[in-house]
């Protein structure tokens, strides 16, 4: 994937009308991935018993764990203090842990448990059974394809940051 692979005959006109295509797909895919009513049918398929908000901050601590509670307030654009509670209900849980930061003895990194990582991979399984759903027409080939194509375009996304 990439610049080499792109038909030398396209010109930059149709590569910026297929790219705005592509954003476009994007916006709907996004706002689906993180409606309330798709998070809901995850936790429901899961059968994990988490509200909408500690679903989420369990995600956002598993993917960049470990790190601070403040560091993943400025990743999410919300103020540290709404992450407090969902943050003491996970710990309560069993499904997060908090250590002291090595750089900052004042400061708590949080990671995922054990158990929370098992919450996770349920969650996961939930979440790809329900996208299954969606391409249940679908070949196996196109499906594979369009991983192909997303997990390109997600190291793209890696490499500019």
């Amino acid at each position: 994937m990439g610049r080499t692979s792109g038909n030398p005959s396209d010109g930059p006109d149709e590569q910026r009308e297929a790219s705005g295509e592509v954003a476009a797909a994007l916006a709907v895919v996004g706002n689906w991935m993180f409606s309330t009513t798709a998070r809901r049918r995850i936790m429901a398929a899961s059968g994990l018993d988490l509200s909408l908000g500690d679903y989420t901050l369990l995600a956002q601590i598993s993917q960049h764990a470990p790190v601070r509670l403040s560091v993943l307030a400025d990743l999410m654009e919300v103020d540290k203090s709404t992450l407090t509670p969902p943050a003491k209900r996970l710990e309560a849980r069993g499904f997060i842990v908090r250590e002291p930061d090595p750089g900052d003895a004042r400061a708590q990194l949080v990671s995922v448990s054990r158990a929370g990582k098992l919450a996770i991979r349920r969650l996961w399984q939930a979440r790809a059974a329900i996208v299954a759903e969606l391409m249940e027409d679908w070949s196996t080939a196109e499906i594979k394809s369009l991983a192909k194509n997303l997990a390109a375009f997600a190291e793209a996304i890696e490499n500019k940051k």
